[in-house]
C-alpha cells in the first residue's frame, strides 16, 4: 500500500491502525526486511531438549520446565513460552491436579477396614 503511494494515515484508516503503529512497521520493515519483532529465543536443539525434560515428567509445572531450560541452555523463557513451544511440538501440557492430604481420621479408617477384611474368604471379595 505504501509502495502504491498512499499516506500512513491512509493505510491506517484502511486497516483500522493508527498512523504511528503503521509506520512503526513501515520502518522495521525497510531496515529489517522483516515484520518480526524479535529474533526467536530458542534453537531446534533447545526445543527438543525442552520436549525430553516433558516426557521425562510430564505433570511438572511450566515454571519449572522454565527452570530447567535456563539451567541446560543459559537462556531465559517464560513459561508461557515453554508452553507456546510444546503446543507447536504437538504435546499437550497439563499442570498435575492438586490432591488432598491424608487426613489422620483417614489414615485410621484405612487401617481399621484393613484390619477388619483382613480375614475374609476369598468368596466374599469376589461378591
Amino acid at each position: 500500500m505504501c509502495q502504491q503511494g498512499k499516506s500512513f494515515a491512509a493505510i491506517g484508516r484502511e486497516l483500522n491502525r493508527s498512523k504511528s503503529c503503521i509506520k512503526r512497521i513501515i520502518d522495521r520493515y525497510n531496515e529489517t526486511n522483516s515484520y518480526k519483532d524479535r529474533p526467536r529465543i530458542s534453537t531446534a536443539k533447545d526445543d527438543r531438549n525442552l520436549v525430553r525434560f516433558v516426557k521425562k515428567n510430564r505433570t511438572e509445572p511450566s515454571h519449572v520446565l522454565a527452570n530447567q531450560w535456563k539451567l541446560s541452555n543459559g537462556k531465559t523463557a517464560s513459561s508461557s513460552l515453554v508452553r507456546k513451544r510444546l503446543l507447536a511440538k504437538k504435546i499437550e501440557w497439563k499442570a498435575a491436579d492438586k490432591k488432598p492430604r491424608l487426613s489422620t481420621k483417614h489414615i485410621e479408617d484405612r487401617k481399621t477396614f484393613c484390619k477388619m477384611v483382613k480375614s475374609w474368604p476369598l468368596s466374599k471379595w469376589r461378591q
